[in-house]
């Protein structure tokens, strides 16, 4: 089953609490809103929400009606995308059952069934499916007759921003009334206090998406060289292309990136302007050997559908594929890195539903070379016309820095701590644990001595019977509660019930997810709960050879449950351990790696442009909130600039920056991100970071672990200086001072050495 990531976790639990919240209100169309940014993943967030819904919602005594059914509302083809990827998740559960009409039984929308719809199909009164037709089918029918067994309906409206505003789509909403209205998108067309919104940034930090969309704006015209407009444009594109698929190369990536075309108008029919350009378009590509014929060019039209299967492998041997913008919703293309959009004059601004296309990354993870971690897109407006969508300024970004021609490669090592979280879930190993703890508490085996005449479900029966377990309940039937209703006296809150008797493995399964959720203990119960349903199921098979309705009976019977709980423990207590060992390795994990100045940087909106003239990226971004040490050093090393070859202000956090490892104060390992890397012209490598003495807790920890690796890893050919460096003086008379020593305190600088650029 998919594992969510934190952040889609978070979503779940906030839209569940709402959704119960919600549930109370009076009335019906309570709107509710999921707002998740392109690549998040907000099916697979929709289908652990629906999962966990049905499975906690007969628990709720609080809620006026405890069952609930869902009709999954979604333009064009999208509902079958959707379908499928649900039916795919729920394949091993059977909490939610997606269905479309022709599943519906009854006559009715049943508890736990989801409804997937083509809106295109019931927003007209005219449409099938919202009138009396031949087939019996009848959506308004099967609503209304759910509702009469107390069953709420949500209304999940996939990108309702395409479907739901229209005077017809409002009408039939009014028609279903159902008790709650999700509007499910990127770009939500509701507004309301109940709902989740998960933020660009914690989906960029899971590593789902790239860092930014880098807007290469055209160039003027004196960088045309005789080339028309849209010759420069293919050739930008092309050759970030080409760029981009070295650098795959270069990792040992089979990754072919996807350069995207996207003609200017939006009419479903080609217009006389796009075919002139797709004419143009495609003989330029075929003087650069892209062809329809090699495979290399596919064609996305609404006359023409060329090399369209397999276009989303990762490793498909197109490169370029020429659209519309009308391109299928919801069309997913992870490695597609490219956009050139050939726009009309009057659509100059530019958001992210503009370039969701390219926004994924091919393996959900970033890489070490910069140029991967970002989506390129190519336009023939000019810089002064565009106009970046407010909410996207931060995302959408046109500094770009280039790294020196005269640039000569370092290959510094450099590490990397991946910190991503574990999710707080029941693993694939829990199984191991649950047999684990079956062995030492009942003391069951599978491994008996062939000596040994008893086979090996007789033995471990004999086991079980000595802990006192009932293995003989063919006859006996589980109770399970009715009629439930809360009456509270003096503050305290009584469940008085009437028991009837399971008799069905329907009724049994219900019983026994409840139990597994009930003693799950802190893990998430919704990944968690099949976990140990199978584990428990396959305990009973492999030691006894029980099947799962007789070992559901076994473990559910009164007398029994209580042991069973305290197996369970063991086995949660044997898994947790795994857990923090695991957690534990990872946390000590360092990706190692070679490193040099980038090719390229991308600098958002935080950074102004500064003048620099020995960086070694041109041209030099200064980030808004340096600090003071970072930026008096950049002037003492442009004030000594004939003395060095380049310098290089370091990144902070990502795989592509600089870091070497040290061990803090409370034993925890980490990256310690060096502020500069300097080249002098004597060829000495210097690595320094700035602060002021005292300024940093770690101050020594990270001094010392800089000194270490410059012990370690200086050469002959390959010399390096460094430590922490701190300013003393006045700006006119300052000087820096560092140690090449290691160190015990860092409140004074006796016997400090003085970093001079024309002495090093």
């Amino acid at each position: 089953m998919i594992q969510l990531k934190n952040y889609q976790e978070e979503a779940v639990n906030g839209l569940l609490k709402d959704t119960y919240s919600a549930l109370k209100l009076p009335g019906t169309r309570n709107r509710m809103v999921f707002k998740a940014p392109t690549g998040a993943g907000k099916t697979v967030a929709m289908a652990a929400y629906l999962n966990q819904l049905a499975a906690e919602i007969p628990d709720k005594l609080d809620l006026p009606k405890r069952k609930v059914a869902f009709i999954w509302f979604a333009p064009n083809q999208l509902h079958l995308q959707s379908y499928f990827s649900l039916k795919d998740y729920f394949k091993e559960l059977r909490t939610i059952k997606p269905i479309q009409f022709e599943d519906v039984s009854n006559g009715k929308l049943n508890p736990n069934e989801v409804l997937f719809v083509n809106w295109q199909s019931v927003n007209s009164a005219n449409n099938v499916y919202v009138r009396e037709n031949e087939q019996g089918k009848d959506l308004i029918k099967y609503i209304y007759k759910a509702m009469l067994d107390d069953t709420e309906i949500i209304c999940i409206l996939d990108e309702a921003h395409y479907h739901a505003n229209g005077t017809k789509a409002k009408a039939l909403l009014q028609q279903i009334g159902a008790k709650i209205e999700m509007d499910v998108s990127a770009t939500p067309m509701f507004h309301s206090d109940y709902g989740y919104t998960i933020k660009r940034q914690e989906v960029v930090d899971a590593e789902m998406i790239k860092k930014n969309v880098v807007l290469n704006p055209l160039l003027d015209h004196h960088q045309q060289e005789g080339r028309s407009l849209n010759q420069v444009l293919l050739d930008e594109a092309l050759k970030k292309h080409k760029e981009l698929k070295q650098a795959y190369e270069s990792l040992g990536s089979n990754i072919n990136p996807l350069l995207l075309i996207q003609l200017p108008s939006d009419k479903k029919t080609e217009s006389a302007l796009d075919r002139q350009l797709i004419d143009e378009i495609e003989t330029y590509l075929l003087a650069k050997g892209i062809t329809v014929q090699n495979n290399k060019l596919a064609v996305w039209l609404s006359n023409r559908k060329d090399n369209l299967d397999g276009l989303e492998d990762k490793e498909c041997m197109t490169d370029v594929l020429l659209f519309k913008q009308a391109i299928a919703l919801g069309w997913d293309c992870p490695r597609a890195a490219v956009l050139l959009i050939f726009r009309e004059i009057q659509q100059e601004h530019f958001g992210i539903q503009t370039v969701g296309r390219i926004l994924r990354m091919p393996e959900q993870k970033h890489y070490t070379l910069p140029i991967l971690n970002n989506g390129y897109v190519y336009t023939n407006l000019s810089k002064d016309i565009i106009k970046i969508v407010q909410e996207d300024i931060d995302y959408i970004v046109q500094n770009t820095a280039k790294r020196i021609e005269s640039y000569q490669e370092v290959c510094l090592d450099s590490a990397f701590i991946n910190t991503r979280l574990t999710r707080n879930r029941l693993s694939s190993k829990f199984r191991k644990c649950i047999y684990e703890a079956a062995e030492e508490y009942f003391g069951l085996s599978r491994d008996l001595d062939v000596t040994n005449p008893e086979s090996i479900e007789a033995y471990n029966t004999k086991r079980l019977q000595e802990k006192f377990i009932e293995l003989d309940v063919s006859q006996i039937e589980i109770p399970i509660p009715k009629n439930v209703q809360l009456t509270t006296e003096e503050g305290y809150t009584k469940v008085t019930e009437k028991e009837i008797f399971a008799k069905t493995q329907g009724e049994l399964d219900i019983l026994f997810r409840q139990f597994c959720r009930d003693n799950v203990g802190a893990y998430a119960k919704a990944d968690s709960t099949p976990v140990l349903e199978l584990g428990l199921k396959m305990l009973f098979e492999e030691y006894l050879l029980l099947n799962e309705f007789q070992a559901i009976k076994i473990i559910l019977f009164e007398q029994n449950k209580s042991k069973f709980i305290e197996l369970i423990d063991i086995a949660l207590t044997k898994h947790q351990i795994l857990l923090d060992q695991k957690a534990s390795e990872a946390s000590k994990r360092v990706e190692h790696s070679k490193w040099d100045v980038p090719v390229e940087r991308i600098y958002n909106e935080h950074y102004l442009l500064k003048e620099a003239e020995q960086h070694a990226l041109k041209p030099f971004y200064e980030f808004n909130n340096a600090s003071t040490p970072e930026k008096e050093f950049v002037y003492f090393l442009e004030q000594n600039k004939t003395h060095i070859e380049w310098w290089y202000k370091n990144g902070d956090k990502n795989k592509e920056d600089f870091a070497v490892t040290y061990v803090d104060r409370n034993g925890v390992t980490r990256g310690f991100y060096v502020d500069f890397v300097i080249k002098t012209k004597s060829g000495k490598i210097a690595l320094f970071d700035t602060k002021t003495l005292d300024s940093d807790p770690e101050f020594v920890a990270k001094h010392n672990a800089l000194i270490q690796y410059i012990e370690e890893k200086s050469t002959k050919d390959k010399p390096l200086i460094g430590g922490v460096i701190v300013p003393k003086g006045a700006r006119e008379n300052r000087t820096w001072k560092y140690c090449d020593n290691l160190i015990t305190k860092a409140n004074d600088t006796i016997g400090w050495l003085s970093f001079e650029p024309a002495l090093t």
